[in-house]
């Protein structure tokens, strides 16, 4: 359901937020980035570890009151579903609904919701995507994960002119908020080095900010949005070129157009839809950077 617009440039929100929604449907955002390797083998991992409220991929320990045993049944479905691939969109989807439903109290759900989301969008079914997010939160609100993903989504499902439109947008915002306050807080899980600790916190976060940018773009704060998508792509590993396409857009605004040449160029690396966009953003920053200055009046 990719939506063709005609811009190369334009910066008008109901133009770009039906570009925005074509590229949400393009693939399943597995961290703030859209694709990549280390994104999935992130996600599968992350599939195979029960989760606990404060964090979702903490692994679990003894069995409690609260925290069931797991099953030798539960411990091998959840490793099935765990060795499926993110291009296996439909079999993910199949699995995890049917995991969800075998299993009501499992402590793997958190993350087995995650997975359903990005399934969801990987068969471009946004409004499922959308619908298990929520699903996730209200049965856990402090999933980061999805209360970060979600954010990311929401922004781009609406235009100016929708009824619901800033009521989408204040969910997206207090889910991001919500991930920030849960990421920071959450203590390291046992099992995981500082390393895998900080890069796990720094993806959650990077989404988060990621998922505020959405917002402030889609509301036209110009300074607000490039501080949410600098934040972000300081923090995430593996940002999707979009992020870079719409920081370069807000930098010319601000007139920034180092910073915007920069931005385009990192989004112009990446083989994705808007990639020439990219180009000739990064080239149109290189050709106003080298402009002299207006003079005052």
């Amino acid at each position: 359901m990719n939506k063709k617009i005609n811009l190369v440039f334009r910066t008008d929100i109901p133009a770009v937020a039906l570009g925005l929604m074509g590229l949400l449907l393009c693939s399943p955002l597995s961290g703030a980035g859209a694709a990549g390797q280390s994104s999935q083998s992130q996600e599968q991992s992350q599939a195979a570890k029960p989760a606990t409220s404060a964090s979702p991929a903490t692994p679990a320990t003894s069995a409690t009151p609260d925290k069931p045993p797991i099953s030798k049944e539960e411990d091998d479905d959840i490793k099935a579903f765990a060795a499926l691939t993110t291009p296996q969109s439909k079999e993910i989807i199949t699995a995890g609904e049917t995991f969800l439903g075998k299993y009501p109290t499992s402590l793997y759900r958190s993350s087995v919701y995650f997975r359903l989301v990005n399934a969801y969008l990987g068969v471009n079914q946004a409004a499922n995507a959308i619908t298990t997010g929520e699903k996730a939160i209200v049965e856990n609100p402090d999933n980061a994960d999805v209360l970060a993903l979600v954010s990311t989504i929401l922004p781009r499902v609406v235009t100016p002119n929708s009824l619901d439109f800033e009521q989408k947008l204040g969910e997206a915002e207090r889910f991001a908020k919500h991930a920030i306050e849960v990421a920071n807080a959450a203590p390291k899980p046992e099992g995981l080095t500082d390393e895998q600790y900080a890069t796990s916190k720094n993806q959650r976060l990077g989404m988060a900010h990621y998922g505020l940018g959405l917002v402030a773009y889609m509301r036209g704060n110009v300074a607000s949005y490039v501080e949410e998508f600098d934040q972000s792509s300081k923090l995430d590993p593996a940002p999707e070129p979009l992020l870079f396409f719409l920081l370069g857009t807000g930098e010319m605004k601000l007139q920034k157009f180092s910073d915007a040449g920069a931005a385009f160029d990192r989004c112009a690396q990446d083989p994705w839809q808007w990639q020439d966009r990219c180009k000739s953003g990064q080239e149109q920053a290189k050709k106003a950077a080298a402009s002299p200055a207006p003079a005052k009046p």
